[in-house]
């Protein structure tokens, strides 16, 4: 797989090559980095543009690449310091992150897939171990070393049920760096990219229980993006529940719960109980060793019958709440970062943003949320509408039809009611026409009264779609807190804007189960795709304003 890695930085080269020379000056938000970082490369640190929103740490790291090239290029000739920041440099930059972007979304899936795994085994060894409804006293060393066996013959299937092993690490984390809006912003000197890294540097961190390391890249984080003061205060939870135990998804779903009926298997289980009360040892060994070849949810969904999301909510939290002092004790660190925001709100007045307050006062814009759901599902919908249109699937066959439709009927009346009562349409996106987002309010989200009500549908499956296949990784307490910090980043937000849900992005990603080869290979289609029409688009069909002034497509 090197020649992958090998093949998308040089791709990676080639387009920034392409585009200094194409775009060699500052463009759209590059008119403001661009000359701050310079003015931070010249020393002058108390400079500052009134429009510049974000904290500084994006203009510190292009000051430290642009000094390393000044005092190389000074073993050779001189060279004035405003020529080693120029944005056609700077640009490299967030090329190179990109690239560490990659090798650390390695990292994270292998972490998760190792900790994922080891969940499975564990919940596997444990139902073989306690073998539904064999009494305590029946038990001998022959049952549980049958249960162990069988199990044991079983455990590879329960990985990777079906026919399609999951993809291979470094192709799904290939997969994700070409993620449209990450990629477009790796060649454009802008925040999204350095933000990115230093928040999946913390989330590595706290997947290997780094505390402290954890919260260093949070702060850092925090200083190129205020918004991930949230997701800090996400991964502080994180680690909270990995530290309890309680991050993945419990043995009362199992792994992959793709099969099974939790009260049909729980039922038939009892009923065998009471039909024979005084199994023999030999008769206990068979019954284990059956219930330990069936399927993944099945048999582990059977050792925890009657349990749903609010009993698993009661327990975690109690859970919680019981090592409060030990888990205060060991994630001190990673309280500082959102800690300090928050002080840093105080001071400030309330106020995010360091510029431009007047265009940017918090707001309620609940829209924020179904759009977020309906781009996050449309951009990964080869996984949802497979995996988790099972879990979908198995939850209604444990309903009523009168239930699923109520509860369909109530989701799409919420995204209805959430449109009419917090859509809110900000100045900048409709007189910009340069941003894609001009062009989809225009033409999809905001066509006529009534889109927000045709498009109620669409949210809603969309969020089905997305908490049915998290719940078939992580606990619910985790997606709970994930729609908490998702609500506290883009509820204030009034603008529209693509790039403020990559965060959230990522999270989910992350965390769904890893797509197959097929999967794999339809994003990767449709990811190229839509970089290549978006980058020549920006880079070919550039038009005119009024006054002259050259203007290009971007999101």
């Amino acid at each position: 797989m090197s020649w992958l890695v090998a093949t998308f930085v040089a791709f990676q080269a080639c387009t920034l090559l392409i585009v200094n020379k194409l775009v060699p000056d500052d463009y759209m938000d590059e008119i403001f980095h661009g000359p701050q970082a310079r003015d931070y490369c010249r020393g002058a640190f108390a400079s500052w543009h009134p429009k510049i929103t974000t904290f500084p740490g994006i203009y510190v790291l292009g000051t430290l690449y642009g000094w390393l090239r000044w005092a190389a290029q000074a073993l050779f000739s001189p060279l004035q310091v405003d020529a080693a920041c120029t944005t056609t440099y700077l640009r490299s930059l967030n090329v190179l992150l990109s690239m560490v972007c990659l090798v650390v979304i390695k990292d994270i899936i292998v972490t998760y897939r190792k900790q994922w795994q080891a969940q499975i085994k564990a919940h596997v060894k444990g139902a073989c171990a306690q073998r539904v409804e064999a009494p305590a006293h029946h038990v001998s060393v022959h049952d549980t070393d049958s249960a162990a066996a069988a199990g044991a013959a079983w455990e590879p299937q329960s990985l990777h049920p079906g026919s399609s092993a999951p993809v291979d690490h470094i192709l799904h984390a290939l997969l994700l760096a070409l993620y449209p809006l990450h990629w477009f912003f790796s060649f454009l000197y802008y925040t999204d990219v350095a933000s990115l890294l230093f928040l999946l540097l913390a989330q590595l961190q706290v997947a290997k229980r780094r505390h402290r390391l954890a919260a260093l890249a949070s702060s850092l984080a925090i200083l190129c993006r205020q918004t991930n003061a949230v997701w800090a205060a996400f991964l502080l939870g994180q680690a909270a529940l990995a530290e309890a135990e309680l991050e993945w998804a419990p043995a009362l779903r199992g792994a992959q719960q793709r099969q099974g009926d939790q009260r049909r298997i729980g039922n038939a289980n009892r009923l065998l109980g009471k039909m024979q009360p005084k199994t023999s040892d030999s008769t206990a060994a068979a019954a284990g060793t059956k219930a330990a070849a069936a399927p993944a949810a099945e048999l582990v969904t059977a050792a925890r019958t009657e349990v749903g999301p609010i009993y698993e909510l009661r327990v975690a939290l109690t859970r919680l709440w019981r090592c409060r002092k030990t888990l205060a004790a060991k994630l001190w660190p990673l309280m500082l970062p959102p800690a300090g925001f928050a002080a840093f709100l105080v001071s400030n007045g309330g106020s995010v943003v360091l510029g431009d307050k007047e265009a940017h006062k918090a707001v309620r814009h609940g829209a924020q949320l179904l759009y977020f759901a309906g781009w996050t599902a449309l951009m990964l919908w080869p996984e949802l509408l497979t995996n988790a249109m099972a879990s979908l699937r198995d939850t209604v066959r444990r309903r009523t039809l009168v239930s699923v439709v109520v509860a369909a009927v109530a989701a799409v009346a919420a995204a209805a009611a959430v449109g009419r009562m917090s859509t809110i349409v900000h100045p900048y996106m409709l007189a910009d026409n340069r941003h894609y987002v001009f062009y989809l309010w225009r033409r999809l989200l905001g066509r006529g009264t009534n889109a927000k009500y045709i498009l109620a549908p669409a949210y809603a499956a969309a969020w089905a779609l997305l908490l049915a296949g998290l719940l078939r990784r992580v606990s619910v307490l985790w997606v709970a807190g994930f729609v908490a910090c998702l609500v506290a980043q883009l509820l204030p937000a009034g603008l529209l804007e693509l790039r403020y849900f990559t965060p959230g992005f990522f999270m989910v990603a992350l965390h769904l189960e890893p797509p197959t080869r097929l999967q794999a290979a339809v994003m990767v289609s449709m990811y190229g795709a839509i970089n290549l029409a978006t980058m020549y688009m920006f880079l070919y069909r550039p038009f005119e304003f009024a006054d002259g002034s050259v203007a290009r497509f971007i999101w």
